[in-house]
């Protein structure tokens, strides 16, 4: 469920022309794991972004990648496809650019609300990611906590927690401080 004081900023983004251009590339990738284009709900910018940080995570972490690669048996699709051409892979660097977009239309609770979801669903597609959704928690948690995230947290992930939102990230983590 998304927030719905981001409803008007959200329309607005979506209908720029290039955005959803820009996914097209990872639209197979995509397929069923978010809503698209043609179905489109407030919430696709929360698990488009929790989505495309944890693949992101996959690329900038080579650790992390294989760790994860031993847990479910391979790497997630979307995460291949990021990974084609290497650590400069031009859909990587695409993905980079669509997170940096997306940290304005993203709030914290539904962030977390989606991360949660996706955490708990037994579906394959999602339990591909779920040591991924756990790192991604550690970091968000250390931020919160005033600490440095791993060193190869991504760095639009980073923006978006560190800043006008760390404190709302802070009470959602810490509820009884």
């Amino acid at each position: 469920m998304s927030n719905s004081a981001n409803k008007p900023l959200r329309d607005i983004a979506r209908k720029e022309d290039d955005f959803f251009g820009r996914l097209a590339a990872l639209g197979p990738a995509l397929q069923g794991l978010v809503p698209d284009d043609v179905n489109y709900t407030g919430d696709s910018y929360d698990e488009l972004f929790v989505l495309l940080t944890a693949a992101y995570y996959l690329v900038t972490d080579p650790q992390l990648r294989r760790r994860n690669a031993d847990s479910c048996g391979g790497t997630p699709k979307l995460a291949s496809l990021l990974l084609d051409e290497g650590r400069n892979d031009k859909d990587a660097k695409l993905v980079a650019e669509v997170l940096d977009r997306l940290i304005a239309y993203v709030h914290p609770a539904d962030f977390f609300d989606s991360l949660v979801k996706m955490h708990a669903s037994q579906d394959i597609r999602f339990k591909e990611f779920h040591l991924v959704f756990e790192r991604m928690t550690a970091d968000l948690w250390r931020i919160a906590s005033g600490l440095e995230p791993a060193e190869a947290c991504p760095q639009p992930l980073r923006d978006w927690s560190m800043g006008p939102h760390l404190t709302l990230i802070y009470r959602i983590l810490f509820p009884q401080v």
